[in-house]
């Protein structure tokens, strides 16, 4: 079997669970970090009287950790929308294949065979569809 190597299809269901999974991974990670953030230094710098020497010991701080920040954040960002393109993929591209073969059979090919990878969700239902196609064909 062919191995797709189509990471973007055209298949709107593709779109749907990408926005799905970014939104599932990279929503609660910039919540949470977030507030992490705001409570070490916001409520701990401004809430709390600090004598400026212990100040002028954590801006430097604050600034590497933001430093930091502006490098990791677009990193975390690009493996979330990776790991996001993978699993919408594993859904996105098995239906896809399947309505192309779908369509084929319409078209009056009733000899064509559904195909399907082994590792496939859909691996089921191709099988089933292939046996009523040699069912109707008796």
């Amino acid at each position: 079997m062919k191995v797709r190597t189509k990471w973007l299809v055209k298949h709107p269901i593709q779109v749907k669970y990408l926005l799905i999974v970014i939104f599932a991974m990279l929503v609660p990670t910039l919540l949470i970090g977030f507030c992490l953030y705001n409570l070490i230094f916001n409520l701990l710098a401004k809430q709390m009287v600090f004598p400026e020497a212990i100040m002028g010991n954590l801006v430097p701080v604050i600034e590497r950790v933001n430093a930091f920040l502006i490098f990791t954040l677009p990193v975390a960002a690009l493996i979330i929308l990776w790991f996001a393109l993978v699993i919408s993929h594993r859904f996105a591209g098995p239906i896809e294949r399947l309505e192309s073969d779908l369509d084929q059979i319409l078209a009056g090919d009733y000899g064509h065979r559904v195909h399907v990878r082994k590792r496939d969700d859909l691996i089921g239902v191709a099988k089933r569809i292939n046996l009523l196609l040699r069912l109707l064909k008796k």
